[in-house]
């Protein structure tokens, strides 16, 4: 058996080699714990943490753009802020669930036709829509159901606010009350860590 496995030593060797060169590009797994894939949960339905991240980057690129070298004051508590938004998105979809709120599709194809993005003098262009679309890295079916969500969103929040009577308070105070009281009836867990 020695003679063999002296007789066989460069195979023993290159299959030694290859496993050590595989461990180096792929690694051997993660030692810390497994990063979280979501960072809330409302009423069972999860807020990806690419969602998050992808909403956080895009907020601060804008107040980069914008705000330039205030930038970093205006980002302070800008994690918890993005997370609440996406919370209130959810719980504004919860709402409309339950009742029945949905974007037709009717209104999602008059939301693409008459976006001015996709015009060129003053008319819908399907190979201008298509090409932005691309250049976004999104196919038909994603923006629509981007845009269906969006309308439903809206349309709940129309609701919401035409809810409140002759109120002295404004549309954006009501809403966020009304919001915070649903909030305290539905069950939202939050994944601090995700977003550490």
């Amino acid at each position: 058996m020695i003679k063999t496995l002296r007789k066989n030593a460069k195979y023993f060797y290159f299959l030694f080699f290859l496993v050590i060169i595989t461990f180096i590009f792929w690694g051997v797994g993660t030692v810390d714990k497994p990063k979280a894939d979501y960072v809330a949960e409302v009423d069972g339905q999860k807020i990806y943490a690419e969602r998050f991240w992808r909403n956080y980057e895009e907020i601060r690129r804008f107040y980069r753009d914008v705000f330039k070298e205030k930038a970093d004051e205006m980002e302070k508590g800008l994690k918890e802020k993005v997370l609440e938004d996406l919370i209130n998105e959810e719980v504004l979809l919860w709402l409309a669930k339950k009742y029945d709120i949905e974007a037709t599709d009717k209104e999602v194809q008059n939301a693409i036709i008459n976006d001015p993005r996709f015009m060129r003098n003053g008319v819908f262009q399907k190979d201008i829509y298509f090409q932005i679309l691309k250049l976004n890295r999104l196919n038909p079916a994603q923006y629509e159901a981007s845009l269906k969500r969006e309308i439903t969103i809206g349309k709940t929040l129309q609701l919401i606010a035409s809810s409140k009577g002759l109120n002295d308070i404004s549309d954006e105070v009501y809403i966020k009350a009304f919001l915070k009281s649903i909030k305290s009836q539905i069950p939202i867990k939050i994944n601090k860590e995700a977003i550490s």
